[in-house]
């Protein structure tokens, strides 16, 4: 009897892994417990109320707390123009409150000073960083 509940356990927990919906990892859990209280001795109706009894404790307790936890968490990922602010770049040009162009991630753009932070001109070959992205137009600030 202890290899059905190792053979319970193991197709639960692989099930698990392409539904996620935690029920199956529950229930491989309650099977672990099946075949401790088998290991232990126990007759089989004993085993499998182990297996039902801390499958439906996980069911009942742990699932809604783990749902809770993990439910509406954003997976913040920033991607195309959202992500370049505060990246560094390199000034090509004089940069001023109009015009210049820096070279951010690779890539050559146009761009011009970030008249909240600064209004003096970057010289050529500066760092600079970028605050935000203004059409196809980086607007930049140089670092200290």
């Amino acid at each position: 009897m202890l290899w059905l509940w190792g053979v319970i356990a193991v197709v639960a927990l692989g099930a698990e892994m392409v539904t996620g919906a935690l029920y199956l990892a529950l229930v491989s859990v309650g099977a672990l417990a099946g075949l401790g209280a088998g290991a232990a001795g126990a007759p089989p109706l004993v085993q499998t109320l182990a297996m039902g009894g801390v499958t439906l404790a996980g069911i009942l307790v742990v699932r809604p707390l783990a749902a809770r936890r993990f439910s509406g968490l954003p997976i913040p990922v920033r991607t195309g123009v959202d992500a370049l602010p505060g990246s560094e770049a390199l000034a090509l040009t004089v940069i001023t409150a109009d015009s210049g162009r820096i070279r951010l991630k690779g890539e050559i753009w146009s761009s011009r000073l970030d008249s909240g932070v600064t209004s003096e001109p970057v010289e050529r070959n500066t760092r600079v960083s970028v605050s935000r992205i203004d059409g196809a137009t980086a607007l930049v600030f140089p670092i200290d």
